[in-house]
């Protein structure tokens, strides 16, 4: 043990304060602390209250799993995000299921300040940026009639093997967040490679 996923998993279960994580997973008090400072920035570990005791000295503070933690190390999203979508193609008739899949996109796009950029080389550059921090790895390739955006690393990888209609979604979000018409190119023989062509003209 020892690792910043030890920890959590011990916070998950109980409030505990650094001599009672040092203890359990058995490292130096100063690793402990390094990992739990990591913790706390990206918002998976909060401190919860301070641990009052009797005698002289500064209470000690316990810390806890922040809300939201809980699936932070999930595999279940790859399993049940394509169950989602055969379900949705087996009940929707083809222009509902892009219909839906369409406003999911826009609605990823709104929801993380991405809607109604400043001008569509701002809003791509933020879009890419939103979706690297993902897990892809994207480049923008310019094109006749706009720019192709590319990825080599799919966080839906598993969905659109599963059923490609899952890129209508991250079509639509690219389209939201740089105001064009946007539409999907994505390679899918052997290595998946997404592909989005941004495309010059009216807004979308």
């Amino acid at each position: 043990m020892g690792t910043k996923s030890d920890i959590l998993g011990l916070l998950q279960r109980d409030a505990l304060t650094v001599t009672q994580l040092c203890e359990r997973v058995g490292i130096t008090r100063n690793a402990v602390t390094v990992q739990l400072r990591q913790l706390e920035a990206e918002g998976l570990v909060r401190r919860a209250r301070r641990l009052e005791r009797g005698g002289v000295g500064k209470p000690a503070s316990l810390f806890e799993a922040a809300p939201g933690s809980e699936d932070v190390a999930s595999g279940a999203y790859q399993i049940l995000l394509p169950a989602l979508l055969t379900t949705l193609r087996d009940r929707l008739d083809p222009d509902a299921l892009a219909e839906v899949l369409e406003q999911t996109g826009r609605r990823l796009a709104h929801e993380a300040g991405l809607s109604g950029p400043a001008d569509a080389g701002t809003g791509l550059r933020a879009a890419m940026a939103a979706a690297d921090a993902l897990g892809a790895s994207t480049e923008a390739v310019p094109q006749p009639g706009g720019i192709m955006v590319r990825n080599y690393s799919c966080p839906i990888g598993g969905a659109v093997r599963a059923d490609p209609c899952a890129c209508r979604v991250m079509a639509a979000f690219f389209s939201e967040a740089t105001g064009r018409p946007a539409t999907e190119h994505c390679l899918r023989d052997g290595r998946l490679v997404c592909q989005y062509l941004i495309e010059d003209g009216p807004k979308a």
